[in-house]
């Protein structure tokens, strides 16, 4: 990901006034898009719902070693009729991105955005408050799945649940009795 704003954020970022908001959207099956204003606004090609209950965006990069971090945000006043509704979309493992971006002076249209991280939704917890709920989503990116050691088995079993009807690995079992008999100059018995 570059990290080079595109001509109208850079042109909102130098000017006195700055109305900024992030904005983040996760894919679970009922997709959310919302972001940190009070309106319904339009931008990367969808309708962002205003959530002005945004609490806490974690800081989104690197561990000082340099290994990547996961992130998290935190979502206060959610009213609790969503409660059943939030609980069975969380799916992990679908995808989360967050934006960066900033709005004209009367917070109806959006100037300009970046897209400041990508990743996937790892932890969805709901914390029942009452009349309120608190969401926090916290998700992961790509890099962290660097660091991580992939688990392959070759076996038949893990074969047929990645390509379904392959019959090679179901012969790797009996290779070790196979004889295999080398050419000889001479194929007569000597």
């Amino acid at each position: 990901m570059t990290r080079e704003l595109d001509a109208p954020l850079a042109e909102e970022i130098e000017k006195r006034a700055l109305r900024p908001f992030v904005a983040f959207h996760i894919n679970t099956p009922d997709p959310v898009w919302a972001y940190s204003g009070n309106k319904v606004v339009t931008f990367a090609g969808h309708e962002w719902t205003g959530y002005s209950g945004l609490a806490k965006v974690d800081s989104i990069g690197e561990s000082t070693s340099g290994a990547a971090t996961g992130m998290q945000v935190t979502l206060l006043r959610v009213p609790s009729e969503f409660r059943d509704d939030l609980a069975d979309q969380a799916v992990r493992g679908c995808l989360y991105e967050v934006y960066l971006g900033v709005q004209d002076e009367a917070y109806k249209e959006v100037l300009g955005f970046k897209k400041i991280w990508k990743g996937t939704l790892q932890s969805y917890e709901i914390i029942d408050g009452g009349t309120t709920l608190t969401v926090q989503a916290g998700g992961e990116s790509r890099q962290i799945d660097q660091r991580r050691p992939t688990i392959k088995r070759f076996t038949d079993e893990y074969q047929q649940r990645k390509y379904s009807g392959d019959r090679f690995f179901e012969y790797v079992p009996r290779l070790p009795e196979l004889a295999i008999l080398w050419a000889k100059s001479s194929q007569d018995g000597l």
